[in-house]
């Protein structure tokens, strides 16, 4: 098993687990491969913001992470921000979650980031149990308004 940066190969694998995710959140996002195929170029052109993990075992996407780097006022080096991680569900519970949590951490560390931040929804207990297990704390809290935009 590997864990590495995502390629364009990678994307028709990408979108299924991305597709599952908004199904086990019983969001109706419409996930279309060339937008995702566009969202990776244009990802992959500012890599100071932009980094994805893909989980790999014999040419089979296990999981998936994203993250956005981002500086403010307040935390001058920077964050990291988790914004999708997605294992597929016939390898959770296999520690891919975890490899691909940690490679994260790892990037952010490299970046010197001052922390790592994940939104979880409110009710994915499954979520929030495994960040808090793994020294993710309630920090604050995330509020958020919906545009509307796909």
């Amino acid at each position: 098993m590997v864990t590495r940066s995502w390629e364009e190969g990678d994307l028709p694998q990408v979108l299924a687990l991305l597709k599952s995710l908004a199904e086990s959140l019983h969001d109706d996002i419409a996930f279309e491969s060339e937008r995702l195929r566009r969202q990776f170029r244009s990802m992959k052109r500012k890599p100071e913001i932009y980094e994805s993990f893909v989980c790999e075992e014999a040419g089979a996407i296990l999981g998936f992470v994203s993250i956005v780097f981002y500086e403010s006022a307040f935390h001058h080096k920077g964050t990291a921000l988790l914004s999708e991680l997605v294992v597929a569900a016939g390898a959770r519970d296999a520690g891919i979650g975890e490899r691909l949590l940690r490679r994260a951490v790892e990037e952010a560390e490299i970046r010197e980031m001052d922390e790592v931040e994940v939104g979880v929804m409110k009710d994915n207990e499954a979520a929030i149990r495994f960040y808090k297990k793994r020294g993710l704390v309630e920090e604050y809290l995330l509020l958020g308004l919906d545009l509307g935009g796909d």
